[in-house]
């Protein structure tokens, strides 16, 4: 059971995300200040996700684990996810400017290898997350669509930019989320067969959140200058942060 609720989140939410944008697309409504709500409510989201779900949830896993130094081992962790995507994005170039030109993708190919590589990534963290509990599932697949949304907007402006005909970027980006599904089958089957793994998964998550609301949008929403937007952008920041502390822990009981 616990494996097709993976599948479903995995699967649903590159879907209903690409549907979107295609909506998006087709009726003009995607405009800079509807990206920047959208990046503010993805960053609450993903570090409520990150220090109130997974965090606790990989220090508790270490402390059935090894019993002392849970915190340490967590921690330490958190680190590496944290340095795993810092180093992902120099290695690939991989930003996300989520405005609809944005000449730091150097190319056509780097975007999809970057977005391929992001879906995977996101797949892996919903498989970790529902094998917690369904809570903790939905939160992060929460997380996950919110911020996939800009990203695929972001992405799919570059294509256009680059010359790629409208259809053949919406058929890249429709093959470039099946890697969602294939990063949680792999997380699914390593984390039921190599004792200990679950618990590093977690905190590697949780630090690769943090290091995305952190670096990649907190940066881009702190641009904004205009008094009235800031206030709506930290509306929904807050709003993203009630949602996710709601959800989980609604589900909870």
């Amino acid at each position: 059971m616990t494996l097709i609720w993976i599948l479903a989140a995995s699967g649903l939410s590159g879907l209903i995300a690409l549907l979107l944008l295609l909506a998006l697309y087709k009726g003009k409504l995607w405009s800079h200040d509807r990206s920047h709500l959208f990046l503010s409510f993805a960053a609450g989201t993903l570090l409520t996700v990150a220090l109130l779900d997974l965090l606790p949830e990989a220090v508790e896993a270490y402390e059935e684990m090894r019993g002392e130094h849970a915190i340490d081992g967590a921690a330490l962790m958190v680190l590496i996810g944290f340095l795993i995507f810092f180093s992902i994005e120099k290695i690939l170039l991989w930003y996300h400017c989520h405005e609809e030109k944005c000449d730091v993708h150097t190319s056509p190919t780097m975007v999809l290898i970057g977005d391929t590589l992001h879906n995977f990534l996101d797949g892996i963290a919903i498989a970790v997350s529902f094998l917690v509990s369904p809570a903790v599932g939905v939160a992060t697949t929460v997380a996950v669509f919110i911020h996939e949304i800009p990203q695929e907007v972001a992405d799919f402006s570059v294509l256009l930019s680059k010359g790629m005909k409208p259809r053949r970027a919406i058929l890249f980006n429709a093959l470039s989320a099946l890697a969602s599904l294939a990063g949680a089958v792999l997380a699914y089957a390593f984390s039921t067969r190599i004792e200990g793994v679950l618990p590093a998964l977690l905190a590697v998550t949780a630090g690769g959140f943090v290091y995305i609301a952190a670096a990649d949008l907190i940066p881009e929403i702190h641009k904004e200058r205009n008094r009235a937007r800031m206030i709506r952008q930290f509306c929904f920041f807050l709003l993203g942060v009630a949602v996710i502390f709601a959800v989980t822990r609604v589900m909870a009981h």
